[in-house]
């Protein structure tokens, strides 16, 4: 693939954006039922995960034909299974070395950082 092929991403898609709401709403929602103790229901649980691989999917699905990356033949298994290993590697090599960083090591702090922060902050609000 050379250079001249490969789309540079500058702005946020939609995708992007819908997928930190979902990220920033369903650790924040996991924070809250973390300071009383108790496990979420099953049903949040289940859409909470069909939720992020979906909306994972569908961001790698729309980057990839801007990116010109061909797809395996069962990507959605392979992406269920190896997403946490497969989406990095996928930024480093469309991305490049810095940017692929900033946003793994974002998508990391705000995955952890929303359940810490609602986690400390429902602590000291709720009774």
């Amino acid at each position: 693939m050379d250079e001249t092929a490969v789309h540079k991403p500058g702005k946020i898609t939609i995708q992007v954006i819908i997928l930190l709401v979902f990220v920033v709403i369903t650790r924040a929602i996991d924070g809250f039922y973390a300071i009383y103790d108790r496990n979420p229901s099953g049903a949040f649980v289940l859409l909470s995960y069909l939720g992020l691989f979906w909306l994972i999917g569908d961001w790698f699905m729309r980057d990839s034909r801007k990116n010109r990356v061909d797809w395996a033949f069962d990507m959605g298994l392979f992406l269920y299974i190896s997403w946490p290993v497969f989406i990095p590697f996928y930024l480093f090599k469309t991305r490049g070395f810095k940017k692929a960083f900033f946003i793994t090591f974002g998508f990391i702090a705000l995955y952890l950082g929303v359940y810490y922060l609602s986690y400390y902050l429902f602590y000291f609000v709720m009774p």
